[in-house]
């Protein structure tokens, strides 16, 4: 599983290695999607525009994004997903988006996994831009496969998006447990992303 995760990341173009929130959006998305599912080499990272965290409880990968356009990383975050084999596709129960411009749960066939990937686009101007926190359930949520009526995020969020630094995401399981993202490491100058994912370094 290692070499399949390396080997999806090694697919990325070099002009990659900029500094792209798009393509770095893209980029950690599948990283977190090979993290919870393949079991990849992932661990916490801070780039420039994009950090992942991971989760030990439930099992889970948070990227947070906080340059570009929303509807651009939105678009690069949804095409990583899908491109799993996996199917991804969205719930049947739809979130409120409150003081986001949009939320949505992602889940997989149904089958002996419970795999989702929990989306929040902000509107333009406000922080951070969109995370996504993908995670694996005991079983399988029923709001993926009927609609139960618009589900509210937990409580426990911030209120005010646009001066929180921490995201709260409410993970579409049973219990719809809350999966908080630390706030990141102080600012300081970085190599590119995508090299301190392992596999893509430069060697010394």
């Amino acid at each position: 599983m290692r070499t399949l995760a390396l080997a999806l990341l090694l697919t990325i173009p070099a002009a990659a290695a900029h500094a792209d929130p798009v393509q770095e959006a893209r980029s950690a998305t599948a990283a977190c999607l090979a993290a919870v599912i393949d079991n990849a080499p992932v661990e916490d990272i801070d780039g420039d525009d994009v950090t992942i965290r991971r989760g030990r409880d439930p099992v889970s990968c948070t990227v947070r994004v906080s340059a570009g356009e929303p509807v651009q990383i939105q678009d690069a975050v949804q095409s990583a997903i899908k491109r799993r084999a996996e199917l991804f596709v969205p719930a049947k129960t739809k979130w409120q988006a409150g003081d986001w411009a949009f939320r949505e749960t992602f889940c997989n066939i149904p089958g002996r996994r419970a795999l989702s990937a929990f989306v929040s686009t902000n509107r333009p101007g406000y922080q951070p831009v969109l995370t996504v926190t993908v995670f694996e359930a005991a079983k399988r949520d029923e709001r993926c496969d009927r609609d139960l009526g618009v589900q509210q995020v937990a409580a426990a969020e911030p209120p005010a998006p646009a001066a929180a630094p921490v995201e709260t995401a409410a993970a579409a399981s049973t219990a719809a447990p809350v999966i908080e993202l630390p706030p990141p490491a102080a600012k300081k100058k970085k190599q590119s992303f995508l090299r301190r994912i392992p596999g893509l370094g430069r060697p010394d």
